[in-house]
C-alpha cells in the first residue's frame, strides 16, 4: 500500500481539513462582527459631530479662510463639509497641509445627501485613498452640511487581525499536523502489527499471531477475533492435509495392489483365447462374450489404475526430468501414433518453427496424448482434430476454464493448441473438466475423469497455464501455454 494513501496520512489529513475550515470560519467571523463594531463605532461619533454642529452658532463649518479658522497641526481622519444645493462643496474643515482627501460627493449630489441624510453611508475618496463613512444633516438654506471619518483605521485594523489570524492559523496547523501525525503513528501501531501478520499468515506461515496489548480496545478485539479466526483455520488445513495425505496414500496403495490382480485377469483372458484357438476348450459364444467383455473392462480399469498412479506419485514427488525439448517433435510423434491406433481419426498437426523448451520430454508428451486422445474419444468418428505446435508472446486468456499460472516476468511461450469439431461441452461442465474424477454429462461424458487432471498437474509442473474453450456445436479447445527459457 503507497504511504499516501495510509489511514495514518488520511487521518492526519482530515484533521487538518477540519481544523482549516474551523480556522477559517472562526477568522471569517472575527473579521466581519470586528469590522461591525468599528464602522458602527465610527456611525456613532459621526452622529455625535453631526449634533455638534448642528448646535454651534453659525449652524454650520467655519470658512477655511474665515475669522477664528486654525488648520489641524496634525493629520486627522475627520471632515466637516458644507454641500450646495449644486452639489459643490463650499467649505471644509479638517484637513492638514499635504492631507487634501475628502469624501467624493459628486457621484451622489445634494439631492442623494438629503435623501440618505440621519443615515451614516460609505462614500469613496477623491484622492482614490480610504473610503469615508459620512453622514448629512440638511440645513434650512439648501445646503447639506457633511461630517464624515476616513475608514482607513477600520481597514489597518481589519488587515492586522487577518494577518494575525493567518500567521497563528498556519503556526496551530503546523503543530496540529506534526502532532496529529505522531499521535496517529502511534495509534495505529495495533493495526500495522495486525497487517504484517495478516500478510505472513497470507504468506502461509499460520503460527503467526496478532500482539495482544492488554487493552480493551476496538483494535485489540479485531486482533483477538483474527487470532481465534487464524486458530480454526490453522486445525481445519492441518486436519485436510492430513486427510489428503491418508487418502494419497490409500490410492497409491490401492493403485499399486489392483495392477497384480488386474494383470491376472488380462493374462487369463488371453489363455482362454489362446485355448479356444487351439481347440483346447470347447466354443461357447456367451462364454467368448463374457470373457471379452472381462477382458475390456480390465483394460479400462487397468487404464484408470496406472492414471491413479501417475497423479498419486506426482502428489507425492512432483519431480521433473530437466532436458531441451522440440515441442513440434512430440506433437508429430504423438499424431502419428492416434492415427496408427485410429486410422479413421482426422488429426492433422502443424508446427510452423521449431518450439524448444526445457522441462520433461515424458511429461509433455503424456500433456499431448491425454489432450489428442481426449478428442478422438469424446467426439464422433473421423471428426477433424488439429494440432498446432507456435510461440508468441502471452495471449491474454478469456477462457471459462484455466488452470495453472504463467511466472510473472514471462514475456514469450509455447503454445499448443489442439481444437476439434465436435459437440463441445456444456457451459455448466466447463469450469470443472480438470477437476479429478469429473465426468460430464452427455457425449463428451465418457472416460474415467483422470486424463485432463493428470494435463493440468503436469502443466502446472512445469510452471505453465492450460485452458478449455467450448459450446454445444462449437467443437472445444485446449490451449496450453509454456514459459520459454
Amino acid at each position: 500500500m503507497r504511504r499516501s494513501r495510509s489511514l495514518r496520512g488520511g487521518l492526519t489529513l482530515a484533521v487538518l481539513l477540519l481544523v482549516t475550515l474551523g480556522l477559517v470560519v472562526s477568522g471569517a467571523a472575527g473579521v466581519l462582527l470586528l469590522r461591525h463594531a468599528l464602522v458602527h463605532e465610527v456611525d456613532r461619533r459621526l452622529g455625535g459631530l453631526a449634533a455638534a454642529e448642528a448646535g454651534g452658532p453659525s449652524g454650520g463649518a467655519v470658512p477655511p479662510g474665515g475669522a477664528g479658522h486654525r488648520p489641524p497641526p496634525l493629520p486627522t481622519e475627520l471632515r466637516s463639509l458644507s454641500v450646495s444645493a449644486s452639489g459643490e462643496i463650499t467649505e471644509s474643515s479638517g484637513q492638514s497641509v499635504g492631507d487634501e482627501g475628502l469624501p467624493d460627493v459628486s457621484g451622489v449630489g445634494a439631492e442623494g445627501l438629503r435623501e440618505r441624510a440621519g443615515a451614516p453611508f460609505t462614500l469613496p475618496d477623491t484622492e482614490g485613498g480610504d473610503d469615508w463613512r459620512v453622514l448629512a444633516t440638511p440645513r434650512e438654506d439648501g445646503s447639506v452640511g457633511v461630517v464624515a471619518q476616513s475608514l482607513g483605521g477600520v481597514d489597518v485594523t481589519v488587515r492586522t487581525l487577518v494577518f494575525i489570524e493567518v500567521s497563528v492559523g498556519v503556526v496551530v496547523l503546523v503543530s496540529l499536523g506534526l502532532g496529529a501525525a505522531v499521535l496517529a503513528h502511534r495509534r495505529l501501531r495495533p493495526l500495522r502489527e495486525m497487517e504484517a501478520t495478516a500478510r505472513a499468515i497470507a504468506a502461509g506461515d499460520l503460527d503467526r499471531r496478532v500482539p495482544h496489548h492488554g487493552a480493551a480496545t476496538e483494535v485489540d478485539r479485531v486482533g483477538a477475533a483474527l487470532n481465534t479466526m487464524v486458530g480454526e483455520l490453522a486445525r481445519a488445513l492441518a486436519e485436510r492435509d492430513r486427510s489428503a495425505a491418508t487418502t494419497r496414500r490409500f490410492v497409491a496403495d490401492a493403485s499399486h495392489e489392483l495392477r497384480t490382480p488386474l494383470s491376472s485377469i488380462r493374462g487369463f483372458a488371453e489363455l482362454y483365447r489362446q485355448g479356444r484357438g487351439r481347440g483346447v476348450i470347447a466354443g461357447d459364444e456367451r462364454g467368448d462374450d463374457w470373457v471379452a467383455r472381462i477382458e475390456g473392462e480390465a483394460e479400462r480399469m487397468g487404464a484408470l489404475v496406472e492414471d491413479l498412479l501417475v497423479l498419486s506419485r506426482f502428489d507425492e514427488e512432483p519431480a521433473l526430468e530437466q532436458a531441451d525439448v522440440e515441442l513440434g517433435a512430440i506433437a508429430a510423434e504423438v499424431v502419428a501414433a492416434a492415427r496408427a491406433r485410429s486410422p479413421r481419426a482426422g488429426v492433422e498437426v502443424t508446427a510452423p518453427v521449431p518450439v524448444r523448451i526445457v522441462g520433461d520430454p515424458g511429461r509433455l508428451r503424456q500433456v499431448v496424448e491425454n489432450l489428442v486422445g481426449n478428442a478422438i474419444a469424446h467426439t464422433p468418428e473421423g471428426t477433424p482434430v488439429r494440432v498446432r505446435v507456435e510461440r508468441g508472446p502471452v495471449p491474454e486468456v478469456g477462457a471459462p476454464a484455466r488452470t495453472g499460472a504463467l511466472p510473472p516476468d514471462v514475456g514469450e511461450v509455447a503454445i499448443i493448441t489442439v481444437a476439434d469439431e465436435g459437440p463441445g461441452i456444456a457451459e455448466a461442465d466447463l469450469p470443472f473438466v480438470f477437476d479429478r474424477f469429473y465426468r460430464a454429462d452427455g457425449p463428451r461424458g465418457s472416460g474415467a475423469g483422470l486424463g485432463l487432471a493428470i494435463v493440468s498437474a503436469l502443466v502446472g509442473a512445469h510452471r505453465g497455464m492450460v485452458t478449455a474453450d467450448s459450446g454445444p456445436g462449437h467443437g472445444t479447445v485446449f490451449t496450453v501455454l509454456l514459459p520459454l527459457g
